[in-house]
């Protein structure tokens, strides 16, 4: 099974240039990519931070880029989104009944979940008592069967002095809910803009860094951003293994074949 995960879309006025980059235009040229490659994924999940200001129109932007979209999509909230105005324009995405922007997709290799981490207001990422009694329920429906999580906020630090702060509040609350199941087998998120892997109580996690601009690796100082080729992310799952390839789409450098050494491009 093939999920390609796409992050920090990050989309404002049209033909808006931040720190160097059209984020309307990136989102086209990773549309494009995903169709031409990747039409045969079942899914791909857009984890947060669609929009920079949750502005309505940069909702019709996204739904009018996502229209071209070969592949199934679930959306969720990040911290830079509105979620009255998510779930306005896409209201065939899904709710949880509590007005969370929450849900899951069955697989033949497991259930996906997607949890809303959106703290209205805040940078910082929540899960309330009524998201976590959701996800409470979704994992004991699934006993038995893997679970992939997907949200916005990372459920730990990453050892990154600037961003750690920015991350889920009280994470430990959703780790004791994953750990009393124990059949989460992976977490996937965005928000950082950087690459990241490690583990969580046991349980592999990735962060993908996306489609914005990408936080400089500095352990110890100040917020500092610098442009790298965007990406977005191939989950390729078998029962047995999860793979995830990060895939920079924006091939402006030369290529080169191994065979021949010669360009190629």
């Amino acid at each position: 099974m093939k999920i390609i995960q796409v992050t920090d879309v990050h989309l404002g006025r049209r033909g808006e240039v931040r720190f160097g980059a059209n984020l309307n235009e990136r989102l086209d040229r990773c549309v494009d990519h995903i169709n031409a490659r990747h039409g045969d994924a079942a899914l791909c999940v857009f984890t947060g931070d669609l929009t920079e200001s949750g502005e309505t129109e940069s909702y019709a932007d996204l739904g009018s880029a996502l229209s071209r979209l070969s592949v199934p999509y679930r959306l969720l909230p990040g911290n830079h989104d509105r979620r009255a105005n998510l779930i306005a324009a896409f209201p065939e995405n899904g709710t949880d009944g509590n007005g969370f922007v929450q849900s899951v997709f069955a697989t033949p290799e497991g259930r996906l979940v997607f949890l809303d981490s959106l703290a209205e207001g805040r940078v910082t990422g929540e899960l309330c008592d009524n998201r976590l009694a959701w996800l409470d329920a979704r994992l004991a429906e699934a006993a038995g069967r893997p679970v992939y999580l997907f949200l916005h906020h990372p459920p730990v630090e990453l050892g990154l002095t600037i961003l750690d702060p920015l991350g889920l509040e009280q994470p430990q609350r959703l780790l004791d809910v994953l750990m009393r199941h124990g059949n989460v087998r992976y977490i996937f998120f965005g928000h950082v803009h950087r690459d990241i892997a490690g583990t969580v109580a046991g349980i592999p996690f990735s962060a993908q860094r996306g489609l914005h601009a990408r936080f400089m690796l500095d352990l110890v100082g100040d917020e500092v951003v610098e442009q790298a080729p965007p990406a977005y992310s191939i989950i390729l799952i078998d029962g047995a293994r999860v793979l995830i390839h990060s895939c920079d789409f924006l091939e402006s450098w030369p290529l080169w074949s191994p065979a021949t050494g010669e360009r190629v491009r």
